[in-house]
């Protein structure tokens, strides 16, 4: 059986001693769901993401920034989109629950989700069982978790706060840009009235009728 690689950085400053890793091959789930809850546990601390699928095997919707063209919006997530992914959200309960063991194994406390991915692992080719012959591939697909501990608490601190500045500038930008899209709205909504007055204005007038211009005299004919 291949072995698959973390896809996590190797040149990071975080210890190797003070980082406990899990992953499982071959789920069969979609990878674009297994994505999306990896996205959701992302830098939380260990016990939260665990409560947190948790919640999600018991209904909690989760957010989808991918892959979420016309998918339902959720009131559980304040109008933004989401699903119900239970069955990816049961496998990676279980990878970062053996992650956690893992860092128990190792003496590891407070521990922080510093690395959450999916991906998708092998595609087998297949044919439709019945009816008319359509391709129907079987896709698998792979999780892998990483743990840091707490002698890694100033980097965890450092990332947390360049987490916190990156949303901070979006949430800047996004504010910039409903201001200009406001900002354009009204000029055009001014435009668009002047040009109604001024073709009012234009109706009012009253019409100056141009004279006939006279016809000039045929010649008598000799």
């Amino acid at each position: 059986m291949a072995q698959y690689q973390y896809g996590f950085n190797k040149k990071s400053q975080y210890s190797e001693k003070q980082t406990a890793k899990a992953q499982q091959y071959n789920i069969d789930a979609s990878y674009k769901d297994l994505c999306a809850v990896c996205d959701n546990i992302r830098d939380m601390p260990a016990q939260e993401g665990v409560d947190y699928l948790n919640a999600v095997l018991e209904g909690f919707p989760v957010q989808y920034r991918r892959w979420n063209r016309h998918l339902g919006h959720r009131k559980e997530l304040n109008g933004r989109k989401g699903r119900y992914p239970v069955k990816a959200a049961k496998f990676v309960l279980g990878v970062l629950n053996n992650a956690i063991a893992n860092a128990t194994g190792k003496g590891l406390d407070n521990l922080v989700i510093i690395h959450s991915a999916a991906n998708k692992q092998t595609v087998y080719p297949r044919l439709q069982s019945k009816g008319r012959q359509m391709r129907a591939n079987y896709e698998t697909a792979r999780v892998e978790i990483i743990l840091a501990g707490e002698e890694n608490a100033e980097l965890l601190k450092q990332q947390k706060e360049k987490i916190q500045h990156n949303a901070k500038v979006k949430a800047e930008a996004a504010e910039m840009t409903k201001k200009i899209e406001a900002t354009v709205d009204e000029k055009t909504e001014e435009v668009v009235k002047e040009a109604k007055e001024a073709k009012l204005i234009e109706a009012e007038k009253p019409k100056v009728s141009k004279p006939k211009k006279a016809k000039p005299a045929e010649e008598k004919k000799e």
